[in-house]
C-alpha cells in the first residue's frame, strides 16, 4: 500500500536538478574520451562523478534509497551527460536501466543488492547462451556470454539461459514453442572475464565476454523473462510506482538508444561550431561560406533533433503503457521499430558529418570521428537492426503476427 502521508514529490524539478549535475559533468567526460577510447573501459573518476551526483539510481525504488523516477526522466540525464563521449555515455545508461532491471527479481534478491548503497554497477547479458539445471534450493549454470557491458566496474550481473529440463520439443502437428528464457543473478565475484572486447568502436564499454564455470544460483535470484516482457515481472509487483510495469525491450531500447542521441545530438553541435572556426590548410580560407557544408550540417541538425524529439516521445509512450500492464504485444513492437528507426537517423547524421569534415575531422583527437565510429557500430546492436523489427511491426499491423515474438 502506498504511504497516502507521504509528501507529494515535485519529480519534475528532481529531474531537472539531476540534468544539472549530468551538463556539470559533461565536460570532464568529453575531456576523458579519448583515454577511455585507448583504455577501453570507463575512467574510474567519470564513475566517481556520476556516482557522487546521484544519478546512478535515477530508476532505483526509493525504499532502497534511489530517485524511482522513469525512462524518460534517465534520457534527458543521458542526453545531458554525454554528448561528446557515446561509448561512456552506453555504458552509463546501461548501469542505470540494469538497476531497474535488478528490481525485476524476487524480493529477497532485490534487498540482497541494493545492501550495500542505492545503486549497483554490472552487466547484463540477455541472450540466452548458458544452460542450467535444477538442484536443490536452485540452479547451477554453466556456459559462456558475449556483450559483458560494464564489466569494467562491475559488482553483480545477471546473464541469460534455459534450463535444460524445459527444452522440450512441441508435439507432432504444434507450432514451435517459445523458449523459457531466465535470467539468472550473481555477485561479479562468482564469474570469470575473458579479454574480447577489441573494436573499431564502443570501446570504453568493456563488453568482454564472461564464462559461468558451474556457479549455484539460488532460486531468490532467478526470474522468468516471458512476464518481464509484457510488464508482469514477479519484482515489480512489490512496488507501487509504475516504473517496474513497463516493458522489458522497450526499456533496454531507449536506454541504448538515450547514448545514441546524446553522441548526434553533441556530434552535430561540436560540428557546427568547428565550421565557424576551422581553417582549410589547402587554401587557407574558412569553409563558413560552403554551401555544401552548410547543407550537410543543416541536414544533420534536424536529423539529430527529430531524433531528439522521436526519443522523447517514445519514452513517454513507455511510460504510458506502464500504467496498465501486461503491455500490448502490438506496442511492444512498435516500439521496437521506433527504436531502430531513430537509431538509424542518427548514424545517418554522423555519418552525413564525417563525410563533410575533411582529413582532419578523423584525426583521433576528433569528436566527429569518435562520434561516427561508435555510433555506426552501436546501430548495429540486434535491437537496432531496422530488417528484423520492421517486419514485426509490418506483420502486426496487416495482422499476420510471427509464430514467436519475443519483443
Amino acid at each position: 500500500m502506498a504511504d497516502t502521508n507521504a509528501p507529494i514529490r515535485d519529480t519534475a524539478q528532481l529531474t531537472q536538478e539531476l540534468v544539472d549535475k549530468a551538463r556539470a559533468i559533461a565536460p570532464a567526460i568529453a575531456d576523458r574520451a579519448e583515454a577511455a577510447e585507448q583504455n577501453r573501459r570507463v575512467a574510474d573518476e567519470t564513475i566517481s562523478d556520476v556516482a557522487n551526483a546521484g544519478l546512478f539510481e535515477i530508476l532505483v525504488p526509493q525504499r532502497y534509497g534511489g530517485h524511482e523516477l522513469g525512462i524518460s526522466s534517465m534520457v534527458k540525464v543521458i542526453k545531458a551527460l554525454s554528448p561528446l563521449d557515446v561509448s561512456t555515455g552506453w555504458t552509463l545508461a546501461f548501469y542505470m536501466v540494469h538497476n531497474w532491471m535488478w528490481c525485476l527479481l524476487p524480493e529477497e534478491a532485490q534487498q540482497e543488492i541494493f545492501a550495500d548503497g542505492p545503486s549497483c554497477l554490472g552487466p547484463v547479458m540477455v541472450a540466452p547462451t548458458v544452460r542450467a539445471s535444477r538442484e536443490e534450493g536452485g540452479f547451477r549454470i554453466n556456459g559462456r556470454a558475449k556483450w559483458g557491458t560494464g564489466s569494467s566496474h562491475a559488482q553483480w550481473c545477471m546473464v541469460s539461459g534455459i534450463v535444460e529440463d524445459d527444452l522440450v520439443p512441441p508435439g507432432e502437428g504444434q507450432p514451435p514453442r517459445p523458449p523459457v528464457v531466465r535470467m539468472f543473478a550473481m555477485p561479479w565475484s562468482e564469474t570469470k572475464l575473458v579479454d574480447t572486447w577489441r573494436t573499431s568502436g564502443m570501446a570504453a564499454t568493456a563488453s568482454h565476454d564472461v564464462v559461468f564455470d558451474n556457479i549455484f544460483i539460488p532460486a531468490h535470484r532467478v526470474m522468468d523473462a516471458t512476464p518481464a516482457r509484457s510488464g508482469e515481472a514477479e519484482g515489480a509487483q512489490i512496488h507501487d510506482s509504475s516504473v517496474y510495469t513497463a516493458a522489458f525491450t522497450p526499456m533496454l531500447c531507449v536506454a541504448a538508444l538515450s547514448a545514441i542521441v546524446s553522441g548526434t545530438l553533441g556530434a552535430a553541435g561540436h560540428a557546427v561550431d568547428r565550421a565557424k572556426t576551422f581553417l582549410s590548410t589547402f587554401s587557407g580560407q574558412t569553409s563558413i561560406d560552403n554551401p555544401a557544408l552548410q547543407i550537410r550540417l543543416a541536414k544533420a541538425d534536424l536529423a539529430a533533433q527529430t531524433a531528439s524529439r522521436m526519443i522523447d516521445v517514445l519514452a513517454e509512450e513507455i511510460e504510458a503503457d506502464a500504467m496498465a500492464p501486461p503491455i500490448p504485444l502490438e506496442n511492444r513492437a512498435r516500439q521496437r521499430a521506433m527504436s531502430s528507426y531513430i537509431a538509424s537517423l542518427c548514424r545517418d547524421a554522423v555519418t552525413l558529418l564525417a563525410q563533410g569534415s575533411g582529413a582532419s575531422g578523423h584525426m583521433s583527437d576528433s569528436p566527429i570521428q569518435r562520434a561516427f565510429r561508435d555510433i555506426n557500430m552501436a546501430s548495429c546492436h540486434v535491437v537496432f537492426d531496422q530488417d528484423p523489427t520492421m517486419e514485426l511491426h509490418g506483420k502486426m499491423l496487416v495482422g499476420r503476427p510471427p509464430a514467436i515474438i519475443l519483443a
